[in-house]
């Protein structure tokens, strides 16, 4: 099994301006959120005294797997948690599982290609498409998901980036005409305080040839508090069109203080969309996915995104065939406005990019037709001479 770096990386906050109350896991303050977040059982238990049975889990097993990949979560998003158990969706989000201990032979440490010679130009970018480019300002994230594809980066001092490293990168997209989009991702850029997270959206928001920025983060759904009405107008008020991609994968995470974050910035002219992962036993089945998914659209935010679970080390008990993502986006059809069923995408290993694997409801028919299927489950032969209806 890999060995994980043990320097953590430090998160880009300052602490409150004034003595703040006695902590409170619902608190306002995104920054206490952050620096309180639990990295073991022990700031579980500490942070909810009797609140979960931490007796029943394998202690072990599970410290065995923090030992190996690390955990942080938010009291916020740990107070979502109804149980200490693998069935309920925070938790398992949120938790390391002992699953986590076992690595597949066709899992990888970098599981979609971040770092593959030739598609990554500086320590903070990745160009997989001509067009744009990834850029990463920061290793931290206030919660490490349990199926994210940078494991190897979350929280790893060694993935840090200073501020010269960061002028250097934008001094990169300054002298590359063909990029269009710049998307931070990381760690979680908005872990950045708003100052230096907008001096750097300002230097490229001055690049003529940006024509959109892109900020993905779970802070909407792990800390809300961190989109405060200050941070959306410095948003809103930049001058290329700037998109917030969020990531919820359950509708329990869909809270009231995730909506207030979304009004916020939809309020400032920042776009706010969302992208899951397919996940088994969380957002698999129609009923709750259906659920998210008018959760979203309540909230402002639009779905755009279902992925494929990546070849994450120690995730394949997370992992789905995609026969059963095929077989959610057949249920979801049909049963949900179009404007809210996401693409589902598959990041191709070795940093080839996404591709759909929507279900395939048109195929190759006779006479040079196609054969369609409907969402009610009828199948038709379309534009070829011998066109008929049939049950499929």
């Amino acid at each position: 099994m890999p060995e994980r770096a043990v320097r953590p990386a430090a998160p880009d906050v300052s602490p409150p301006d004034v003595a703040p109350p006695a902590f409170d896991p619902r608190t306002d303050d995104w920054r206490r959120q952050h620096a309180r977040a639990a990295t073991s059982l022990d700031d579980v238990e500490a942070l909810f005294p009797g609140r979960f049975d931490l007796a029943a889990l394998d202690r072990p097993g599970i410290e065995a797997a923090i030992a190996l990949y690390g955990m942080r979560a938010t009291p916020y998003y740990l107070d979502l948690a109804e149980r200490a158990a693998e069935d309920d969706p925070v938790w398992a989000l949120a938790v390391p599982s002992p699953r986590e201990t076992v690595r597949l032979p066709e899992e990888r440490d970098d599981p979609i290609g971040d770092e593959v010679d030739g598609l990554h130009p500086h320590p903070a970018l990745t160009r997989r498409y001509r067009d744009r480019v990834l850029l990463y300002p920061t290793p931290v994230c206030s919660v490490h998901c349990r199926h994210c594809f940078r494991k190897r980066v979350v929280g790893n001092a060694d993935y840090a980036v200073d501020d010269a490293a960061l002028a250097a990168a934008v001094d990169w997209i300054a002298g590359e005409p063909e990029l269009h989009e710049v998307i931070l991702t990381g760690g979680d850029p908005l872990t950045l305080g708003d100052d230096k997270l907008l001096a750097l959206l300002e230097r490229l928001d001055a690049l003529p040839h940006v024509w959109s920025l892109r900020l993905h983060t779970r802070m909407p759904v792990v800390n809300p508090f961190r989109v405060t009405e200050a941070l959306a107008a410095r948003l809103g008020a930049l001058r290329t069109p700037t998109l917030v991609v969020t990531h919820a994968n359950h509708a329990v995470e869909v809270t009231g203080v995730f909506a207030r974050a979304v009004r916020r910035l939809r309020g400032a002219g920042v776009d706010v969309l969302n992208q899951s992962v397919l996940l088994a036993g969380i957002n698999d089945e129609p009923d709750g996915h259906r659920a998210l998914l008018w959760a979203l659209l309540r909230a402002g935010a639009r779905p755009y995104a279902l992925h494929h679970a990546d070849l994450v080390p120690g995730t394949g008990h997370l992992r789905t065939h995609v026969e059963r993502g095929y077989a959610l986006m057949r249920a979801l059809r049909g049963t949900v406005p179009g404007h809210a069923l996401p693409r589902y995408l598959l990041d191709v290993p070795g940093g080839h990019g996404k591709v759909p694997l929507d279900y395939p409801w048109v195929q190759p028919g006779v006479l040079g037709g196609l054969r369609v299927e409907a969402p009610d489950g009828t199948v038709h032969l379309y534009g070829g001479p011998a066109a008929r209806f049939e049950r499929g």
